[in-house]
C-alpha cells in the first residue's frame, strides 16, 4: 500500500463492548489502529489484554516515542495524554486536577496536523463531548469520519455530538465499521 492509514478510535463509557465488536470483525489490512479512551486513573488498565482476545492483530500498550507500524493496535495507557509527532506516539502525564478528560480531542487534533498518514477517525460510546473538536480537525484535514449508531452505544452523547455537528461520513454499528474502512480505502486507491 502506498498510502499509510491510521484508524484513530475514541471511546469512553461503554466503549469496551464497542471496541470488542469492532475488532471481532477486523482483519490485518495494512493499517494502524490507535485507541484513545477515558480510563480510570487509579488502577492498571486491562484493555490491551481484553482486545487481544478479540483480534488476530497484535495489540500493544503505547510507550513514549513508540514508532508507528502497520497491522498493530496501539492502546493509550491510563494517566496519560497522547499525541503523534514525526511518525511516533508521544505520551505525557495527564493532569488529574483537570476533571474533564479531553484525551481523545488531544490525540485527534495532533493526528489532524500530521502529514505522514491518511486519517480515519471513529467515535464510539461515551459520555460528554470529547472527540468533537478533534473530529472537526480531522474532517477539515480530509479524513474519513465514522460514528457509532447512538442506539447501539451504552452512552450515546459522544457519537451524538459529532453527528449533530455534521462532521460524520458514516453512522454504523461497530461490527460494520471494518468493512466500511476497507471500502473507503479501496475507493481512495481506485477513484474511477
Amino acid at each position: 500500500m502506498k498510502d499509510r492509514y491510521i484508524v484513530a478510535l475514541g471511546a469512553s463509557s461503554g466503549g469496551i463492548a464497542a471496541l470488542c465488536s469492532f475488532f471481532d470483525n477486523t482483519l490485518p489490512d495494512g493499517v494502524t489502529y490507535i485507541i484513545t479512551t477515558h480510563m480510570y486513573p487509579y488502577q492498571k488498565s486491562l484493555l490491551t489484554e481484553i482486545l487481544q482476545q478479540h483480534s488476530d492483530i497484535e495489540v500493544c500498550e503505547v510507550e513514549n516515542k513508540m514508532q508507528i507500524l502497520s497491522n498493530i493496535i496501539y492502546v493509550m495507557p491510563e494517566n496519560k495524554v497522547m499525541y503523534i509527532s514525526d511518525g511516533k506516539l508521544m505520551l505525557e502525564d495527564r493532569d488529574l486536577a483537570i476533571k474533564v478528560n479531553y484525551a481523545i480531542d488531544i490525540f485527534f487534533q495532533s493526528l489532524a496536523s500530521d502529514t505522514l498518514f491518511k486519517k480515519i477517525a471513529i467515535v464510539l460510546s461515551g459520555m460528554g463531548v470529547d472527540g468533537t473538536k478533534g473530529v472537526q480537525a480531522i474532517a477539515e484535514a480530509g479524513g474519513y469520519i465514522i460514528a457509532q449508531k447512538p442506539l447501539s452505544a451504552q452512552e450515546s452523547s459522544m457519537p451524538l455530538n459529532v453527528i449533530k455537528k455534521g462532521f460524520v461520513d458514516d453512522i454504523l454499528y461497530p461490527r460494520q465499521m471494518p468493512a466500511a474502512i476497507i471500502a473507503h480505502m479501496k475507493q481512495k486507491f481506485h477513484p474511477f
